[in-house]
């Protein structure tokens, strides 16, 4: 089956997991794959011995799937991840010239609006609040307020040309930001829940198999090496050597 039919296949073992139950995962998705695969190759290859304990020998033979689930799962939250994040790339770029535009367009405005107490109250309304919601209602109420009231600014050499930017920017602004603050980052607990649950699926076989191994090959040193992790049989000899090196 392909990765993604492992997770639909897997996905109501997925969403019926409590949550306090579910495991953040502790090392690269990656690495976690690539020991799952050894640990089935290795385990397949003992599957006899299994027989002699708790463990049932399905549980080897579902690690593929369970590490197809993970793979699929992780696939999904990662392109979710690189959306939001292009998606807040362009909206800092907006954003940033927004309100650049936002203060040139006022600034014109209290001085070419001064002598019109009507407009100058649009005008101080306009000003207030600082947000990012603010500076995208601002951006689509000045162009209005200037369109309506060109000559003004034209008398100042303000370039009418920035009131259509400014329009274009509140219409791009409003849609980035929605996106930024709602459906996206939805979207990203969704699937980065998800992921978790796929993980923590895995690690609850990688566990029980390893555990199962280190007691069959008690007497095999080297033999029972191969069922604890690499990963952090690495760390822990880094630690050590680091703190050799101190002392």
């Amino acid at each position: 089956m392909s990765d993604k039919e492992n997770y639909e296949a897997l996905k109501p073992i997925y969403d019926a997991k409590e949550k306090k139950d579910i495991k953040q995962p502790n090392l690269p998705i990656d690495v976690a794959n690539n020991e799952a695969m050894y640990l089935y190759d290795i385990g397949s290859r003992d599957i006899d011995k299994f027989a002699s304990t708790d463990v049932d020998v399905a549980l080897i033979e579902s690690l593929p799937i369970r590490v197809g689930g993970l793979r699929y799962s992780q696939t999904r939250w990662t392109q979710v991840f690189a959306e939001k994040s292009e998606i807040e790339k362009q909206w800092s770029l907006i954003s940033s010239e927004g309100f650049e535009l936002r203060d040139e367009i006022l600034h014109f405005s209290r001085y070419a609006y001064r002598k019109d107490k009507a407009l100058m109250a649009i005008v101080h309304r306009i000003a207030e609040g600082a947000t990012n919601a603010d500076m995208i209602q601002d951006l689509s109420e000045l162009s209005m307020l200037g369109k309506n009231n060109p000559t003004q600014l034209e008398g100042v050499s303000f370039d009418l040309l920035k009131l259509d930017r400014a329009a274009e920017l509140a219409e791009q602004g409003g849609l980035l930001l929605g996106k930024v603050n709602g459906d996206r980052d939805d979207n990203d607990n969704v699937d980065k829940d998800m992921r978790d649950r796929a993980y923590t699926y895995l690690k609850e076989g990688v566990d029980a198999i390893r555990e199962a191994g280190r007691f069959l090959f008690w007497k095999d040193e080297e033999k029972a090496e191969q069922y604890a992790s690499a990963y952090f049989r690495k760390l822990r000899e880094t630690r050590e050597n680091k703190i050799e090196e101190e002392v």
